[in-house]
């Protein structure tokens, strides 16, 4: 596929285990260049849409974005997909999957977590200022739209309805139904918490900016001339808050840079309380609907309870 659909030869492909639920290579042509090769896994809890189907256009019109804000709008540290020949940017790979290519680029990055340092929090808020700037440069209807949906929900509430009977799934099935059970009340307020939230931000007044969605510490690489953001799979319009609750400290440090490049913003708690409570539940969700499909026990299962279970921890105290 890489030299029918993109005219690439590499001579070697290095798998790279990176990332969570999709599937990266190194594609080396052994002349110098070099291209990082992703498989998303369309049917995984954790994409957008109901189906494959919608999986894939949402991944696509993702992708569409991120190559629109490098090469129209110029924003340099956004890591874009290489258009293939026929200008698609991602590309079926049988029913389930789908492949896209982007640079290789070498820098340095850090494990998944919080902002440790000031200057950094500043950094990444110059850069999503510069991001939400740039919004009106992306063609109208690219991106998709926060409808604030939690993707996997329906499976997370029929789970929620059957607590009460073993589980037999795979080896972490039951283990993660006693979890669950253990904290369900807590749970299902919090789901409650957050529609109520949802529905508040709807309706408040002001204006959507194009956000990249996780912008983390994991996802930002230092390289030679500054800061880049991978990962554009769950790029959207949306409360310019998605992303900043993600950047910003209980002092809002960072919040100076990001307007010195957005302008003046006014941002609305909710929507902040709302995308932190997005991402837990969204995370639950999608470990639930892994145990509750066959599954065995495997590097990425056992992180993935370690996760089921802190998450949920958060989710059921106080506050």
């Amino acid at each position: 596929m890489l030299a029918g659909a993109w005219g690439l030869e590499p001579r070697a492909l290095d798998y790279l285990p990176v990332g969570f639920g999709s599937h990266h290579w190194r594609a080396d042509d052994g002349g110098g260049e070099t291209w990082f090769v992703t498989v998303d896994d369309l049917a995984a809890g954790f994409q957008a849409g109901s189906n494959v189907d919608e999986a894939f256009d949402g991944l696509e019109r993702a992708f569409g974005t991120a190559w629109s804000l490098r090469h129209e709008a110029g924003l340099d540290f956004v890591v874009a997909a290489i258009r293939a020949r026929d200008d698609a940017v991602l590309r079926r790979l049988g029913d389930r999957y789908a492949v896209s290519v982007l640079p290789f680029v070498v820098g340095v990055s850090s494990t998944f977590g919080a902002y440790e340092l000031p200057a950094d929090r500043r950094r990444v808020g110059a850069m999503l200022g510069r991001l939400d700037s740039a919004t009106l440069a992306v063609p109208k209807g690219l991106p998709r739209r926060d409808d604030f949906s939690i993707p996997s929900r329906a499976a997370l509430e029929d789970a929620l309805k059957d607590v009460d009977r073993p589980w037999s799934t795979g080896p972490f099935a039951d283990a993660a139904r006693i979890e669950l059970h253990e904290r369900a009340d807590a749970l299902r307020m919090r789901l409650g918490q957050y529609d109520t939230l949802a529905r508040e931000v709807r309706s408040a007044p002001g204006s959507w900016v194009v956000t990249h969605g996780e912008p983390h510490r994991a996802n930002v690489m230092e390289v030679e001339g500054g800061l880049r953001l991978v990962d554009w799979d769950t790029t959207m319009v949306a409360p310019r808050e998605r992303d900043l609750w993600m950047v910003l400290d209980d002092e809002a440090t960072g919040l100076d840079e990001y307007v010195g490049e957005a302008g003046p913003v006014s941002l609305s708690g909710d929507a902040l309380e709302l995308y932190r409570q997005s991402w837990d539940l969204r995370d639950v969700a999608a470990y639930v609907d892994l145990f509750r499909q066959p599954h065995d026990e495997t590097d990425d299962t056992r992180k993935t309870f370690t996760g089921l279970r802190s998450t949920l921890d958060r989710l059921a105290s106080p506050g």
